[in-house]
């Protein structure tokens, strides 16, 4: 199914408000752990990315997409799926970024996610969930 233009740009402004609230608890826990609980930048990484990943998965199915249909197990296992991919490539770009430039450990957060969110993870998860509830095709189905 096709999605007229319009709708395709809300999903993506309304995917990139629930990014923004991830994002924001990313950081968040990112700054406690290290500042707070004084684990190192790296060592925080991959706390603070899970958060932000399950506020990413509630806010993109039911909000983003507005996907009402109760395959939250199937959607959910897809979307680890995407996530596993988009970690693996938060946390390389991230340690790549802290480990050779010398600029603040949460701006690099912010660019590195970003680069991952909008290259893999966004495009990724518009095959998962489907405006308005609808299935995804299943095989044999046109996508």
């Amino acid at each position: 199914m096709n999605l007229p233009f319009l709708d395709r740009v809300l999903i993506v402004l309304r995917s990139a408000a629930v990014g923004l609230l991830a994002t924001g608890a990313d950081l968040v826990a990112l700054g406690v752990l290290v500042d707070g609980f004084g684990l190192s930048p790296r060592d925080a990484s991959l706390p603070a990315l899970a958060l932000g990943i399950g506020v990413q998965f509630v806010g993109n199915k039911c909000f983003a997409f507005g996907d009402r249909s109760p395959r939250w197990a199937e959607q959910g296992l897809l979307f680890l799926g995407v996530e596993a991919l988009g970690m693996t490539a938060n946390l390389l770009l991230f340690d790549l970024a802290v480990t050779h430039t010398p600029l603040p450990y949460l701006a690099l957060r912010l660019a590195t996610t970003s680069i991952v969110y909008f290259g893999i993870c966004l495009p990724l998860w518009s095959r998962i969930f489907r405006a308005g509830g609808q299935s995804a095709p299943t095989e044999g189905e046109g996508a």
